[in-house]
């Protein structure tokens, strides 16, 4: 009895220590993915990693960046109306403004009232408002899924030169990699590109 006893802590031990081991290894497979630390963003959607203020840091009112009609039309393509932030515009489509949130890729969030110029969040931002400045129009591609349930088109964004604007905040190191499947196409490349930016010191990674 008292072996048959002795047996089963062992057994019970051993299916403790097989269960923590997975555990553990599960951890290590999610961070590396860049899906840990997790958190929510102030409009639900999963966000790998946030900002706070540097101490003394200056933030300044939000502005709105608001992109001028475009002198010309393309076929395929609608003009941009607003950068939101990083990782999140607003087009035109039939006469009705449009938010489009940039699959696979997540930059810091930006505060929605004060902002510190100098943080990561908004520099994300100003680098797609310049991008887009001077040709506010942009081409779709979808993925699995069209829309969140939130209501916002999901897409990976071509600029007017056919350079793709998810991709462009990955090498430059803006955004983090964000694999919410279905919507995991281009994954691997963005993966890619966030290592090298990694390597190279760039945007967040500075």
């Amino acid at each position: 009895m008292a072996r048959a006893n002795q047996r089963g802590r062992l057994h019970t031990g051993r299916t403790a220590a097989l269960m923590i081991a997975l555990v553990l290894l599960i951890g290590a497979v999610l961070w590396a993915s860049g899906y840990l630390p997790f958190r929510l963003r102030d409009d639900g959607i999963y966000a790998g990693n946030g900002t706070t203020p540097a101490a003394g840091s200056t933030t300044i009112d939000r502005p709105r960046l608001y992109l001028p009609k475009p002198e010309r039309k393309k076929s395929g393509y609608y003009p941009v109306t607003q950068v939101i932030d990083g990782d999140t515009i607003e087009i035109e489509r039939n006469g009705k403004k449009e938010r489009v949130r940039l699959i696979g890729v997540d930059c810091d969030e930006v505060p929605h009232e004060k902002v510190d110029p100098d943080s990561t969040g908004w520099r994300a931002t100003m680098f797609v408002f310049e991008l887009l400045e001077k040709d506010p129009r942009v081409k779709l591609e979808y993925d699995c899924e069209r829309e969140d349930k939130y209501g916002r088109t999901l897409a990976y964004v071509y600029l007017p030169d056919e350079r793709m604007l998810n991709e462009l905040l990955m090498k430059e190191g803006w955004a983090r990699v964000m694999r919410i499947p279905p919507n995991t196409r281009h994954a691997q490349d963005f993966a890619a590109l966030e290592t090298e930016a990694r390597s190279g010191n760039k945007g967040i990674w500075r």
